[in-house]
Parts: structure tokens; sequence; C-alpha cells
């Protein structure tokens, strides 16, 4: 088939433009469409991300397609690796089957290259419940990997909470917080152990997201026993639901746990702190607190009733061949490369 489009990097002067073919191709998840509202400011959320870029696809001077990617360097199977996470891939309805994804795709592993950044392999993310893409990337010959990774809600609206005896961080507590950090993620896959440098670097990137969103618990001896940093997504996107049989539709927001460690032992402070952040993220008006979590974590099991998988990830990537469950380690997902 003949492309007749054509593929740039895209600017800020297609920011409207770009709220509008999100809003106009929405996921379908099966019974529902799922549909993201990133107004005002399409790139917000690529604010985070440590090299971040996206392309368009263009026909007659409108968008038809868009994808976006960031370059990351973590260990995979035993090895660093410098990996590109593939994200926010939308074309409208009457441009699929036209390969308008892989040619963005493609653009966006040339762009690297071509700046003498090259990349060892792409990956994604995808729902379980995205059959589409999922069936896409199979078509490709890849596989999902073996080890999922969830995130998972806990409701604002969960009813009174007791008094949390949580304190408010600064960059004087970050050894404290590096290595709560790296004792609750060692040895998962796509986590790069922190130091305090890489960390303050996260927390400069944007401002909603420093220093002042992060809170802890103290243990008896005054130190750290657990720390979450918290961002308010619901200055980025609402998620927008629509059940097809019905036509209804409901509109959500959320906030999210974007980093958290605890000590040995500590899954009920951590929780203790989780209930805190349920606090702010209510007053900030949102619906639910999401978090990231490895479905054998141990933290898993200490979560409140209430809790429930928002979202379940498989992990595909290109040039390498899906491990068998005991070749890999289990899987970090940070939600900046969502």
């Amino acid at each position: 088939m003949t492309a007749t489009f054509s593929i740039r990097e895209a600017t800020a002067a297609d920011n409207e433009a770009l709220l509008e073919l999100e809003r106009s191709s929405p996921l379908d998840l099966g019974d529902i469409e799922l549909a993201m509202d990133r107004s005002p400011h399409y790139f917000a959320s690529l604010s985070l991300q440590e090299d971040a870029r996206v392309m368009v696809a263009e026909e007659g001077g409108r968008l038809v397609g868009v994808c976006a990617a960031a370059r990351h360097c973590v260990p995979l199977l035993g090895r660093p690796r410098a990996l590109l996470y593939i994200e926010k891939g939308r074309t409208l309805p009457e441009f699929r089957r036209q390969r308008v994804s892989s040619v963005l795709i493609w653009a966006l592993v040339e762009s690297w290259s071509a700046r003498g950044n090259p990349i060892d392999s792409a990956y994604w993310l995808i729902s379980a419940d995205n059959s589409a893409s999922l069936t896409a990337v199979r078509r490709g010959g890849a596989l999902p990997w073996p080890k999922a990774v969830h995130l998972v809600d806990l409701d604002t609206e969960t009813g009174p909470r007791t008094e949390v005896p949580a304190v408010r961080l600064g960059p004087e507590r970050a050894s404290e917080v590096v290595a709560l950090l790296n004792r609750t993620h060692a040895g998962k896959e796509l986590f790069a152990p922190y130091t305090e440098e890489r960390l303050q670097a996260r927390l400069g990137r944007a401002p909603e997201y420093g220093w002042q969103n992060w809170w802890g618990i103290e243990g008896s001896a005054g130190r750290l026993v657990a720390v979450a940093g918290l961002l308010d997504l619901g200055r980025w996107w609402r998620t927008k639901r629509r059940v097809k049989a019905s036509g209804e539709e409901t509109t959500s927001s959320a906030a999210a746990v974007f980093d958290f460690g605890y000590a040995e032992g500590g899954e009920q402070r951590m929780v203790e702190l989780l209930h805190h952040l349920l606090g702010i993220a209510a007053s900030w008006g949102r619906d639910h607190l999401s978090i990231h979590l490895d479905p054998e974590e141990g933290l898993y099991p200490c979560l409140p009733v209430t809790a429930r998988v928002g979202a379940d990830f498989r992990l595909f990537a290109t040039g390498l061949a899906a491990p068998s469950a005991h070749e890999m380690g289990h899987i970090y997902l940070d939600p900046v490369y969502l």
C-alpha cells in the first residue's frame, strides 16, 4: 500500500491538533473505549522523561497519527541497555492498517541513531485488555514476556482515615530515600539503582514533581522506614471511559505514587503512608491513587481490601526473544514511562 502521509517531529505548535487527534482515536478495550484528555498541554506528561520525542503523521496538513518514545538506559536480562520506550501511539480510525504506527516507530528509532545515540531495543507496555495493540505487536513477531506488572488503584472515597504520622521530606534526607528505593526494587528488570545525583536530576525536570511532593514515615530511631513521591496526574490528563453497549460515559482523574520504598518488613508502614497520600489525593479532587506493583510484591497482600487492579500490563521488546519466567527478574514499572 502506498503511503499518502508524511512524517515529521512534532512541535509545540501541534498542541491543539494532537489533543484533538487523541480525542478522535480512543483505545478499544473490548467492551469499553478509553480516551485520554491531555488538555491543555499535550506535551506536559513527557516532561519528566529523560529524553523524549514525538513524531506525527500528516496528510494534507491534518494530523492522522502520533507516536512518542523515550530513550533511557536501564538493566534488562542481566546487562545495561539503551532502550526506547514506545508510547502514546494513536492513529485515526480511517488510517488504521496503513502502517502508520510502524513508520512512526521507525522514524523515532532513526531520530536517535542519526544523532549518535543508537538503541539496543525498543519495548512496549500494553494493557492485557487492548486486543488490537496486542495483535498488532504479535503480528510483527514479538511475544509477551512472561511476567506482568499492575497499576493498582486505591479509591480516595474510602471513608474516615486515621491520623498518620507522615513527615515532609527534603534534600537533606536524600541518602535515606535512595537507600529505601534501591532496597525495595533491587534486581528488577528496568530498574536502574538510584544515586542522590540521579534522584535530584529526576526531581529537577518539572516543577510539578520536586521535594515538595515527598513524604515519609519514621521508625522509632528517627530513621525513615517508608517514603513516597506523589504526583498529581490529574493536572496533566483525565481518563474518559465509554461503555460501548450503553454509551455511558465517565471521566476520572488520578494522583500517582511515582516513587516509593520501604525498609525490610516495613510493608504495614508503607500502607500507612499510602493512606496519608490518599488524603492528599482526595484534597486535590482526584478519584483514585495509583501505584505500580509487581503482582508478587510483598506489599501486595497488605493493601486495603478496596484496592483493585486498574491496569494489567504485558511487556514486549524488539530484537530480544521473550525469555522464560526463570530467566528474568520481576518488572519495575516507572510511571514516568507510561
